[in-house]
């Protein structure tokens, strides 16, 4: 198989059972096969998890500490090299085969090379796993009855910012939201980041923006909340800033479903 120039890298804090879940299918699955740059970053790291890494010839980025998906992200993103990076957490098992996988990482990569392009998501539009909270919030926004008409007239803003949640949910969100959302070629839409938030799981980014916009501007966002008392970038770019940007966002159909083998302790 071909490589493709991409790098991958697996942020996974404990949940080897996870990881080597899902390394087994980017192995079966031809993935791994496309790209020599391969990482895990293992915050806390244990024997099992740097086993599991170097058995499927990943290299394991090691830290004493507990990172954050933030610090995790980063740390990830500085060893990697620049161009386009798969980030991916160690939950996120491949579900599509080798042929799909080729074609929707390729596509990506040059989708990604357009200088507006901020992120191409891979998360499986039509099996994203659990949790997937977005499609609840858009059908109640955006359902054809009364009460949803209620609800965007009462938050028309909550309603917009949820209009990019669309291409999870109904089959021609184009028809529905021709001012926000753009079809492309082999079923992948552009939205625009006015009506669509920052995701973290199974993204391409470019390493060099991801690093000097995204991360940097996240560091600079103070909030309360955070996830096991560290800031998670989804968090922080859920912001006016981020829909100012209009930044614009690749849907793709997406390799990835998310699925936790056990459970991390939290």
């Amino acid at each position: 198989m071909v490589n493709l120039p991409f790098s991958i890298g697996i942020l996974s804090w404990k949940g080897y059972d996870s990881l080597l879940n899902s390394l087994r299918t980017y192995e079966k699955n031809g993935l791994s096969r496309l790209t020599s740059h391969r990482y895990v970053c293992l915050p806390e790291y244990e024997k099992e998890g740097i086993e599991i890494a170097r058995k499927f010839s990943y290299e394991p980025i090691l830290f004493k500490k507990n990172l954050g998906i933030l610090g995790g992200f980063k740390a990830l993103a500085e060893i990697m090299p620049s161009g386009p990076i798969l980030l991916l957490e160690n939950d996120l098992p491949l579900i599509e085969d080798q042929n799909v996988t080729f074609d929707q990482i390729q596509n990506s990569i040059k989708l990604l090379s357009n200088d507006n392009v901020i992120q191409v998501r891979l998360r499986s539009r039509k099996t994203p796993g659990k949790p997937f909270v977005g499609t609840k919030k858009y059908q109640r926004y955006w359902s054809n009855n009364v009460m949803s008409c209620i609800l965007r007239i009462l938050r028309p803003n909550k309603a917009k910012r949820l209009i990019g949640t669309a291409t999870y949910v109904i089959e021609n969100p184009v028809r529905r939201h021709p001012d926000y959302i753009k079809s492309l070629s082999h079923s992948y839409f552009s939205v625009s980041s006015s009506v669509l938030n920052w995701a973290n799981l199974a993204i391409l980014v470019d390493r060099d923006k991801f690093l000097n916009v995204i991360i940097e501007k996240a560091e600079t966002v103070s909030s309360n909340k955070k996830i096991n008392g560290f800031k998670n970038i989804e968090i922080e770019l859920n912001s006016v800033w981020w829909r100012k940007q209009n930044f614009e966002i690749i849907v793709a159909p997406g390799l990835f479903t998310h699925f936790r083998v056990s459970d991390r302790g939290y």
